[in-house]
């Protein structure tokens, strides 16, 4: 009996370690298959699958250059190497001169009074100890075919007035009223084949408190936490640009302090006497590789 005992221990003990041995194995092989341990064989590591790159993503480079507005740079030096009939549609562009705006394209090589402003730093010759702070400062964006962005141009204005003038009105002034407001540029990058876009700039006044408004988008209107908003379409342009050209959008000389182009890009009391330049670039269109996860 204590034989027969010992047998019927032995083959509990090694059903045990069998049933062990398998479950540890179908253990191991699910956890191989749900990517938490790697194969017996250490050269073949399981990776999550690729995120896919939007076939219609562009590549924007968005770079601000504030100047002193005595700056020799900001005018014909700059302004008679820089293409402004072939960048915008005529009419456009005599509308958009009557409201301080200047619009111009440059190809992929910019002249070299651009160059110098792209490659200006806080220190350099011919600038004053009081406009040290001014820098040079860009960002990278990547935007889908149709979908905007909004780039801020000036800084708060607790309360300004907007003179507009309007060409279609039979050139007619109009005056708006703003609190707590900024401006903005509303941006849509648009493809038109490989290496080609059109840009499409709407100027927009925001202002008001920031609280949960209804907002319209690509999949309907939803809620935003935003100002209110009013979009000078009158003031609307399109550039066309090939990849490696840029435009160039700043304010007119001897600009009026009412005016769309001041608000943008000047500013009121110690930041009127600084201007500022909005270069946009169109860096890439190509097909860029899947980025893949660790």
């Amino acid at each position: 009996m204590k034989l027969l005992h010992h047998k019927s221990w032995f083959l509990v003990v090694a059903l045990a370690i069998l049933v062990v041995k398998i479950t540890g194995c179908a253990l191991m092989e699910e956890g191989a298959v749900l990517g938490l341990r790697k194969y017996a064989d250490k050269r073949t590591v399981n990776k999550l699958p690729a995120i896919p790159v939007s076939q219609d993503a562009m590549q924007v480079e968005i770079v601000f250059i504030e100047r002193p507005v005595s700056d020799p740079l900001l005018g014909s030096i700059l302004w008679n190497e820089i293409d402004e009939v072939g960048a915008i549609e005529l009419m456009d562009q005599e509308n958009l001169n009557q409201n301080g705006f200047r619009v111009g394209h440059v190809s992929s090589v910019p002249p070299m009074a651009l160059q110098t402003l792209l490659g200006l730093k806080s220190h350099l010759g011919g600038v004053g100890k009081q406009d040290e702070s001014l820098l040079l400062s860009g960002r990278r964006l990547m935007l889908r075919s149709g979908v905007p962005t909004d780039i801020q141009t000036s800084g708060f204005y607790d309360k300004c007035s907007l003179q507009l003038f309007d060409e279609e009105a039979e050139g007619q002034l109009e005056m708006k009223e703003f609190e707590q407001a900024r401006c903005v540029m509303r941006v849509k990058a648009h493809k038109v084949q490989d290496g080609w876009a059109r840009l499409e700039f709407i100027p927009e006044m925001h202002y008001g408190a920031q609280q949960l408004r209804r907002t319209p988008t690509n999949i309907g209107w939803q809620l935003e936490n935003r100002q209110n908003t009013t979009p000078l379409y009158n003031q609307k342009f399109e550039v066309t640009l090939n990849v490696g050209e840029m435009t160039v959008i700043t304010a007119t000389e001897n600009v009026a302090p009412d005016s769309a182009g001041h608000l943008f890009f000047r500013g009121e009391e110690s930041k009127s006497d600084i201007q500022k330049i909005l270069v946009v670039r169109l860096a890439n269109m190509s097909k860029m590789d899947a980025v893949r996860t660790k």
